[in-house]
């Protein structure tokens, strides 16, 4: 998994038949997304569950000032998608890959390069790698807001080194 940043975020509506594919396309590639929950709190429970989270998987809600502080980085569909949403009284949130189970070693490797708006942009078996890879790379936009580090998995969450 190696992520490429010219790749806008995107949004989902959590309805419809297609709504857990997409989730799943976004997990399998590592990028953070937004999803979009028409029936409020208790859809976002059952998507929790469903994707073996904590069933307060998502504590903070996303709001329009937060879009228009990533703005740039979403793409237009999904940009529009949620204004949206917001005047239909929709819930929105921000989902991290880094809190998704599925994307804990075995499944992924020990050390990920993992930014807190595009998501894991690589992993490594070495921290050593990890910190090369960083370094070497230049392929995204280095504000603030999407400052990438490195990461090693504790046995129990990932921390920043």
């Amino acid at each position: 998994m190696s992520y490429q940043t010219q790749e806008l975020l995107k949004a989902i509506r959590v309805e419809g038949m297609d709504w857990e594919r997409a989730v799943h396309e976004q997990v399998e590639a590592g990028h953070n997304f937004f999803l979009i929950f028409p029936e409020g709190e208790d859809s976002l429970t059952r998507f929790c569950h469903s994707f073996n989270l904590q069933p307060d998987c998502v504590k903070d809600r996303f709001k329009r000032s937060d879009l228009l502080r990533m703005g740039q980085y979403v793409d237009g569909d999904a940009f529009d998608e949620m204004l949206i949403a917001w005047d239909a009284d929709d819930l929105v949130v921000f989902l991290e890959q880094i809190d998704f189970p599925r994307n804990r070693p075995p499944e992924v490797k020990p050390f990920i390069v993992y930014s807190p708006l595009w998501g894991i942009l690589s992993q490594h078996d070495d921290v050593r790698a990890a910190r090369a890879w960083l370094e070497d790379s230049e392929q995204w936009d280095r504000t603030r807001l999407s400052q990438p580090h490195v990461y090693q998995w504790t046995g129990a969450a990932w921390k920043m080194l």
